[in-house]
């Protein structure tokens, strides 16, 4: 069979049916090594965010969803890469702090701890919000094999509070109330 002016693209390599995997920095690794596990994490952070940002119809929430995924782009290279290839923003945390400002003055007071759903729009983002903390775990986790800049572990930390700020934004919009779990547990109180 001739194929004029295709190219045919082999989407596998077979070279990981071993249980390893070829790294950015050359190394093999075995699929379980933590930089393998954070970055299949990141993986699935940002196919997270994208299911989220497709669910959203707010230009500035998807424009921020958007900025995030570019940026843990960024940061995945230069975990993967040692501090070797594209870097994640200096200003990455500044930029989120004043994106969490803006929804805040949105929604005005917070009151914790809310129990996710409500909107389509914010389930999606707090079920991304859940994934950005495991990412955040095995990072630590990885810090302890293998040091990262600590600004990759800010910008993590800081990135749960920006989802979970847009959550409660698209419920705001939404007009859905949020359900709150009582704390500290009123029975305790009442004794």
């Amino acid at each position: 069979m001739t194929y004029t002016g295709l190219q045919l693209l082999v989407v596998y390599s077979r070279r990981g049916d071993s249980g390893e995997t070829d790294t950015a920095s050359g190394k093999r690794l075995k699929k379980d090594d933590p930089i393998i596990e954070w970055e299949g994490t990141l993986d699935e952070l940002i196919a997270n965010l994208g299911y989220s940002k497709v669910q959203i119809p707010w230009s500035d929430i998807r424009d921020d969803i958007s900025q995030v995924q570019m940026d843990l782009f960024h940061l995945g290279e230069e975990i993967l890469t040692s501090g070797k290839g594209r870097k994640l923003r200096d200003d990455g945390v500044s930029w989120m702090e004043a994106r969490i400002a803006v929804y805040l003055k949105e929604i005005g007071e917070i009151k914790l701890f809310v129990v996710p759903g409500g909107s389509q729009e914010a389930a999606s983002l707090q079920l991304s919000r859940t994934v950005t903390r495991r990412a955040e775990r095995r990072l630590v986790e990885l810090n302890e094999v293998e040091k990262v800049n600590p600004l990759s572990l800010k910008y993590l930390n800081r990135l749960s509070s920006l989802i979970f700020m847009m959550s409660l934004t698209a419920n705001k919009r939404r007009k859905i109330e949020e359900v709150l779990f009582p704390w500290p547990n009123p029975k305790k109180n009442e004794q």
